[in-house]
């Protein structure tokens, strides 16, 4: 029986051991629990956080890489529900309280074989792609905000690192980005792969507008490395 352990970084919650069914020797297939996922996107759920959410991720630990997933569904004895899959490998899973009465099975097929995957859970958000108000943008970061300190509880908000503003991820991290205000113009440089912006820089631009090229993945925390 292969064993799925938590994992834990800044914007991560700290999960439960899960167990996982052994993977299959033609296609590393794995079994989980939704009532598992179910429990965390409930906590979600029965606020009021706007296009926050939670996102679900299988992290290697002996490399700290994310596992490649190629697929996912969900399961039970009547019934099958398709669950999707980022070009990243976010594992999205439909909120179902019919599910999780049922015991659902989560089915996840791996790109390449692992000894085994932990368990991340971030926060994060949706947002529009094109051109969007910074001001939108910071609405955003303010529910997401919200959703941390929530998930943290009214002791362990006070822990948590200061959001330093807003990490921006694209499906195809190219192309060229801008702050726009009336006659000002800001380009901004991709880093890894996504954008950062600050508050300072979001608070300067406030009556602007984020204008890029490509799909917006999703939006998440910029938090301090002290």
């Amino acid at each position: 029986m292969t064993k799925m352990s938590a994992g834990l970084a800044a914007t991560l919650l700290l999960l439960p051991t899960l167990a996982l069914a052994a993977p299959s020797l033609a296609s590393q297939q794995l079994e989980l629990q939704y009532a598992t996922f179910y429990s965390q996107m409930k906590t979600a759920a029965k606020g009021d956080f706007g296009q926050a959410r939670l996102g679900f991720y299988l992290t290697d630990p002996q490399n700290g890489q994310r596992c490649t997933l190629l697929s996912a569904r969900v399961s039970t004895p009547e019934r099958e529900v398709p669950a999707e899959v980022t070009v990243d490998s976010e594992l999205r899973l439909p909120y179902d309280d019919d599910l999780n009465l049922d015991k659902a099975s989560v089915w996840v097929e791996l790109g390449e074989p692992h000894e085994r995957c932990d368990l991340s859970v971030q926060v994060m958000a949706d947002a529009s792609s094109g051109k969007m108000a910074v001001h939108e943008l910071q609405q955003r970061a303010q529910e997401m905000q919200s959703l941390l300190d929530k998930l943290a509880g009214m002791i362990g908000k006070h822990f948590l690192p200061a959001m330093e503003g807003v990490r921006i991820s694209l499906v195809s991290p190219s192309g060229t980005a801008y702050l726009v205000d009336g006659d000002r113009k800001q380009a901004l440089p991709w880093q890894d792969g996504q954008l950062l912006l600050g508050n300072e820089l979001l608070t300067q631009f406030a009556a602007g507008s984020l204008q890029l090229e490509g799909e917006i993945l999703r939006l998440t925390p910029w938090l301090h490395k002290g």
